[in-house]
Formats: C-alpha cells, sequence, structure tokens
C-alpha cells in the first residue's frame, strides 16, 4: 500500500489517510546486526532498557520486507524476533514465530505487575537484510530509557513519504485551547 501511495503522489496525486495511531511509544531503525543476529542498537549494546508500569501490554513488532496476502506475494524473506531479556541476559518472554513466506510481524502480549525494567531485544533469526524495523507500543505504560529516538506510532500506508496523514483527539482527552 505504501509503495501504491508513493506512486501516485510521484504523478502529482493528493493522498489524505488518516493516522489510525493506537501506538503510544516506538522504536524504529534500520537493523544492524551484532553477534548472534541481535540488533545492535548503539556502540555494541544489543538490549534496550525500557521501565514498564503495572498493566496490560501489546508490543507489535513489523519490518520492511514482502508482505504474504492471497497469494500475491512470496512473503517476508527475513525473520525478526522479539524479546523481554533481564539485566543478566535471561529471557522472560519472546515471541519466535517463523516468519519466512509469510507476513513480517510478531506480536508480544504481556502483563505486569509491578514497576520494574527490564530490556527489548531484537533478534535476526533468519534472512540476511538489515532492513528498516519498526516496534510500536499499542497497550500498555512503557518508558524507553535508551536509543529513544521519538519516532511515530504510525504504521502502514499513512507512514508512506507521499502521504498526508491527519490525526485526531477526542475532544475530553484535550484541554482546554490546549
Amino acid at each position: 500500500m505504501a509503495k501504491a501511495v508513493d506512486y501516485v503522489t510521484a504523478n502529482g496525486a493528493t493522498y489524505f489517510s488518516a493516522a489510525g495511531n493506537y501506538g503510544n511509544k516506538s522504536y524504529q531503525h534500520v537493523f544492524v546486526p551484532g553477534s548472534f543476529n541481535a540488533h545492535n542498537f548503539g556502540g555494541g549494546d544489543e538490549l534496550q532498557n525500557i521501565s514498564l508500569k503495572p498493566g496490560s501490554y501489546t508490543i507489535v513488532l513489523q519490518w520492511d520486507d514482502f508482505i504474504y496476502s492471497n497469494g500475491q506475494a512470496t512473503g517476508a524473506r527475513n525473520d525478526l524476533d522479539i524479546y523481554l531479556i533481564n539485566d543478566t541476559g535471561s529471557v522472560l518472554l519472546g515471541t519466535n514465530r517463523n516468519n519466512i513466506g509469510e507476513v513480517p510481524i510478531e506480536v508480544l502480549p504481556f502483563n505486569v505487575t509491578s514497576n520494574t525494567a527490564t530490556n527489548i531485544k531484537v533478534i535476526r533469526a533468519s534472512g540476511t537484510d538489515n532492513m528498516n524495523f519498526k516496534y510500536v507500543v499499542f497497550r500498555g505504560d512503557v518508558t524507553i530509557n535508551e536509543y529513544n529516538e521519538g519516532n511515530s506510532t504510525i504504521v502502514g500506508h499513512p507512514n508512506a513519504a507521499g502521504a498526508i496523514t491527519v490525526g485526531a483527539v477526542l475532544y475530553s482527552n484535550t484541554p482546554a485551547f490546549g
């Protein structure tokens, strides 16, 4: 969809889309391979420290790869996985579905019972491309403590370079004249 948006806008069309933005935090970067195909967030650090408050969470990892849809494409050539890792390197939780030939997405739902800090780790389980990837926190109160680049939480065709994306806020969630 994003390629179609960019194609028509390059040919003079104007394309508007609703943001559909339900996320509240995100991280986006080109995959930089470190040891054992883990993403290097910076300076050789393969863990991104985050703080979590009590509640339910949903973090979605997506990457720029082919999508399989009703036989219309070959599917992903790369397989990325996302994990929560404690400071000693133990896996607390993760999702490692094989995405080769499928849709390039991983969904990580979990619950937190008390304030805590942990780390996110992204691993390229298969493939060789250093593609652009993004994770979005769609539910939960996360603070990204390091390597926070302030990326948008918009995904899909509204995030295309040629799109003009419109956002809205429920009036009761904004202060008067704020």
